[in-house]
């Protein structure tokens, strides 16, 4: 446990990590949580859908990544 404090002390930069924990389920139903390592802020989730939903809304607080970005599109 004492090397995860000593990483998240370390990775306090950009706001775009994060550590999931699974605890079980089946299938797409699964179960855990997610914390955000930039503000320690914990989440639980049911589903790999709402795992993805948390982490999408947290990035986009953050604005990660930069507003001015820009998006590629590929045509043939």
């Amino acid at each position: 446990m004492a090397i995860i404090e000593k990483n998240r002390k370390q990775h306090r930069g950009s706001g775009s990590e994060f550590i999931v924990r699974i605890n079980g389920g089946q299938g797409i139903s699964v179960k855990g949580k997610i914390e955000h390592i930039h503000t320690g802020q914990v989440q639980y989730f049911n589903d790999f859908l709402e795992l993805i939903l948390l982490m999408q809304n947290k990035l986009d607080q953050s604005n990660y990544p930069q507003c001015d970005t820009e998006n590629r599109t590929f045509c043939e």
